[in-house]
C-alpha cells in the first residue's frame, strides 16, 4: 500500500509503502493497513488512531484515511 508519510523528522512529506495483513488465510480476504510499522515511538504510545477525512474540490471528491498518533511526549508535528 503506497502512502506519503509525514513525520516529524523530516520536513518534507515522503512517499512510503505501508505493510497490510490479510483478514484470513486465503488471498481472498479482507486487506488491511498496518501503520504501526511506519510510526515511531511504540514505547511512549503504542495506539494509532485514524479518522476519514473527504475532500470536495470542485466536482471531485477525494477520501483519505489519517493515521496519527497523539501523546504529551511525542515530538511536535
Amino acid at each position: 500500500l503506497r502512502c506519503r508519510l509525514y513525520s516529524s523528522s523530516w520536513s518534507k512529506p515522503r512517499q512510503v509503502t505501508m505493510l497490510t495483513r490479510c483478514s484470513d488465510r486465503s488471498r481472498s480476504g479482507k486487506r488491511f493497513p498496518v501503520p504501526e510499522s511506519l510510526l515511531d515511538c511504540a514505547t511512549v504510545q503504542p495506539y494509532v488512531h485514524n479518522c476519514l477525512v473527504t475532500l470536495h474540490e470542485g466536482r471531485h471528491i477525494y477520501q483519505f484515511c489519517v493515521f496519527f498518533k497523539r501523546h504529551c511526549r511525542l515530538r511536535t508535528n
